[in-house]
C-alpha cells in the first residue's frame, strides 16, 4: 500500500506531449509574444553566435565561469537563503549581455540543481523561458519533473496520512530532506511527526536516517545555524533516538566548517570510547580527520591552535586498521566501509605533507595487506610531494656547510646503495647526478630521477631466475608522460608498488644523513639506526596486526605455482608466443611448397 501511494510522487511523470504543453504554456502565460517571432528571436541569437570569432568566444566562456564561481563563493559564503537576489542580479541583462547568454542559463540551472537547490533553479528556468531562451532537454525534464514533486509533497502527505511509516525511515528521510531543499519547512515538518507518531503507536524507537539527513541538510543550506542543529539533537534524544555513525560524521564535518577542532575531535573519542559492531568510524570520518590533522600540522595554521585532545595521524591510522578488523572479523581482505583506496590515499598525502616518510611507508604496505592495487595516484602523492619539497628548499639561500634534504637527493645515483660519505663528497665537489636549469627549477629530469631512485639496488630473485626467459612483467613503473597524463596508461594494467617503497626508504635515509653529515660519525651504522624508526613506526600503526597468509602477494604466487605445475615445463608466456609463432611460420611455408609443387607439376 505505502509503495502504491508513493508511486505517483517518486516516478517521473512526463510525456514528450506534456513537456511540449508545460513549456509552452509558461513560456505564454509569462511573456505574450507569439512562437513566430519567438522562434526569428532565437535564430538571430543563435546566427550571432556563429559570427563570433574563437578568441571573443574564449572571453565569453570565461565570462561565464566566472559567474558560476562567484556565485558558488557566494553560496558558501552567505548560505543559498540570501543568494537567490544576488544569482538574478548578476544575470540580469545590464550586468551579463552577450551571445553565450543560452549557455549561462543552462549551466548554471545544472550548477544549482547539482546541489539540491531546487527553489533557486526553478526561479532561474523561469527566467530563461521569461526571455524567450529555450533550455536543454535534460534541464526541461529534470526542472519539470522536481517542479511536480514539489508541489506533490502536500498531496503525498494526505494520501498516506493513514499509512504506517515507522518502518520507512530511509523513505522519511528522502521526502524531509527533499522538503527542506525546496524551502517548504511546514512539509518537512509534518512528514516528521508522522514518522515519530507512528513509532510511537508501534512501540519502537525512530531510526537515525531522517536525523542524520536534517543534520547534513542543514549543514548545507544553513552552515552557521548551530541552533537548528542543537534543537535536531535535543529532538533526537527526547524521542529516544541511538545516533549511528552517519549522525556522528554530520556533527564533524559541521564542527570542522565552524574550525571547531576541540568539539570535532571529542566526537570522535566519543565514537571510539563506545565503539561496537553496530557503532564504528567509516572512512570519511577518517578522511574529515586526517585532512583536519594535516591542516593543523601547517605553518600557515598558527591562529588555528591544535587542541590537546587531537588524536595524531598514526594513531588515526592504528585506529582505522583496528576497525576495519573489527568489522571484518578479524580478515584483512574482506571488504568493509572503513578502509577504501581513496582513504588510503588521504593518509598517505597527510604523511607526505608532514614530511614523515617512515609513517608514509607504513601506508604504502597497506595496499597489500587489504588486498588494495595502486594507482597513478598513488605515485603522483608521492613524487608530488617531494618535488614540492626539492623545489622549496632549492629556492632558499643556504649557508657553507649546511646540508639539504634536496641536496642528498639530486646527488643519489640510481640503482646505488646509500652512503653518507659519498653524497657529502658529491656535494662538496658539486657533482649533481641531475643537472637543473636554474638554481630553484625543478621540471621533469627531477621526476624522472625521483622514479629512477625507486629502482632496485640488486637484482631480486624473481628476475634473475627470469633472466634468460624474458618474461613479460605483471606490473609496471609509470613514467612522466604517464604522470602527466601525456600518455594513458594502457587498461588493466597493473602498477608496482615496490619502487615506492625503495624510494620512501632513501628518503627516510636521507633524513639521517642531514643529521650525520658533518659531524663526528666514525663507526655510526646508518642501517642500524634505521631499524628503530621504522620499527617504531610499525608498532605505532601496526600494533597487534598479523599479516594473512592469504594476502595478495601469496594469491599471486600460488595461482603462477599452480599454473606451472599444470603446463610442466612450459616457462613463461614467452615460450607459448614463440611457439606460436614458430607452428604459424611452419604450417605457411608448408602451404607454399604444396602451392609450388602443383604449379611444377601443372607446368610439366
Amino acid at each position: 500500500m505505502l509503495q502504491s501511494s508513493f508511486r505517483r510522487i517518486l516516478r517521473l511523470r512526463f510525456a514528450p506531449q506534456r513537456l511540449t504543453s508545460f513549456s509552452g504554456s509558461i513560456s505564454y502565460s509569462l511573456n505574450s509574444s507569439p512562437p513566430s517571432q519567438t522562434r526569428s528571436h532565437n535564430k538571430t541569437r543563435d546566427s550571432n553566435s556563429s559570427n563570433i570569432e574563437e578568441p571573443a568566444r574564449r572571453v565569453f566562456r570565461s565570462r561565464v565561469n566566472g559567474l558560476l564561481r562567484s556565485i558558488d563563493s557566494r553560496i558558501l559564503a552567505k548560505g543559498p537563503d540570501d543568494v537567490e537576489t544576488f544569482i538574478h542580479d548578476k544575470i540580469s541583462v545590464a550586468k551579463f549581455n552577450n551571445v553565450y547568454r543560452s549557455t549561462m542559463f543552462n549551466r548554471l540551472i545544472r550548477f544549482l540543481l547539482e546541489r539540491d537547490l531546487y527553489k533557486l533553479a526553478i526561479s532561474v528556468y523561469k527566467r530563461m523561458l521569461q526571455e524567450h531562451f529555450f533550455p536543454s532537454r535534460d534541464i526541461s525534464l529534470k526542472v519539470i519533473a522536481m517542479t511536480e514533486i514539489v508541489d506533490d509533497m502536500t498531496d503525498a502527505f494526505a494520501t498516506i496520512r493513514n499509512v504506517d511509516l515507522s518502518a520507512s525511515g530511509n523513505m522519511v528521510n528522502v521526502m524531509v530532506t527533499a522538503c527542506m531543499r525546496a524551502g517548504q519547512l511546514s512539509a518537512a515538518e509534518n512528514w516528521l511527526k508522522k514518522y515519530e507518531s507512528d513509532c510511537m503507536k508501534q512501540g519502537v524507537a525512530p531510526d537515525a536516517a531522517p536525523y542524520a539527513g536534517i543534520l547534513e541538510t542543514l549543514q548545507e543550506i544553513q552552515p552557521e545555524n548551530s541552533g537548528a542543529v542543537q534543537a535536531t539533537l535535543y529532538r533526537m534524544r527526547s524521542e529516544g533516538v541511538t545516533p549511528d555513525i552517519s549522525v556522528f560524521n554530520t556533527l564533524i564535518r559541521s564542527s570542522l566548517a565552524r574550525r571547531e577542532y576541540s568539539e570535532a575531535f571529542g566526537l570522535y573519542h566519543a565514537i571510539m570510547s563506545n565503539r561496537s559492531a553496530s557503532l564504528l568510524p567509516s572512512d570519511l570520518t577518517f578522511k574529515k580527520l586526517f585532512l583536519a590533522s594535516k591542516f593543523l600540522s601547517q605553518k600557515r595554521s598558527r591562529r588555528h591552535k591544535r587542541p590537546d585532545n587531537a588524536v595524531p595521524p598514526r594513531q588515526l591510522f592504528r585506529d582505522m586498521v583496528q576497525c576495519h578488523l573489527l568489522r571484518t572479523g578479524n580478515a584483512p581482505l574482506a571488504h568493509s566501509n572503513i578502509i577504501s583506496v581513496s582513504c588510503l590515499h588521504l593518509a598517505l598525502r597527510t604523511f607526505m605533507a608532514l614530511e614523515d616518510y617512515p609513517a608514509a611507508l607504513m601506508t604504502l604496505r597497506a595496499f597489500d595487506h587489504f588486498g588494495f592495487q595502486p594507482n597513478l595516484q598513488t605515485y603522483l602523492i608521492v613524487i608530488t610531494s617531494l618535488v614540492l619539497r626539492i623545489k622549496q628548499e632549492l629556492g632558499h639561500v643556504y649557508m657553507a656547510g649546511q646540508y639539504r634534504f634536496a641536496d642528498f637527493v639530486m646527488h643519489m645515483r640510481p640503482r646505488e646503495p646509500p652512503d653518507v660519505d659519498v653524497l657529502e663528497r658529491r656535494i662538496q665537489h658539486r657533482e649533481p647526478v641531475v643537472e637543473l636549469s636554474g638554481p630553484a627549477s625543478v621540471g621533469p629530469e627531477t621526476v624522472t630521477h625521483l622514479l629512477t631512485l625507486g629502482e632496485s639496488t640488486a637484482p631480486s630473485r624473481s628476475e634473475t631466475a627470469h633472466a634468460g626467459r624474458k618474461r613479460l612483467p605483471m606490473s609496471v613503473i609509470p613514467t612522466v608522460d604517464m604522470l602527466v597524463g601525456a600518455t594513458l596508461l594502457p587498461p588493466f594494467q597493473e602498477l608496482s608498488l615496490a619502487p615506492l617503497v625503495r624510494l620512501l626508504r632513501k628518503v627516510t635515509i636521507v633524513g639521517l644523513f642531514r643529521k650525520a653529515a658533518g659531524g663526528k660519525r666514525e663507526g655510526w651504522d646508518w642501517k642500524a639506526a634505521m631499524r628503530p624508526i621504522l620499527s617504531g613506526a610499525k608498532e605505532e600503526m601496526w600494533r597487534d596486526f598479523e599479516p594473512s597468509p592469504e594476502s595478495r602477494p601469496v594469491i599471486k604466487r600460488k595461482q603462477r605455482g599452480h599454473i606451472g605445475a599444470k603446463r610442466g615445463s612450459l616457462p613463461s608466456s614467452a615460450s607459448r608466443v614463440r611457439k606460436m609463432v614458430k607452428k604459424q611460420t611452419l604450417q605457411s611455408m608448408q602451404g607454399y611448397r604444396t602451392r609450388s609443387m602443383n604449379g611444377y607439376n601443372h607446368v610439366i
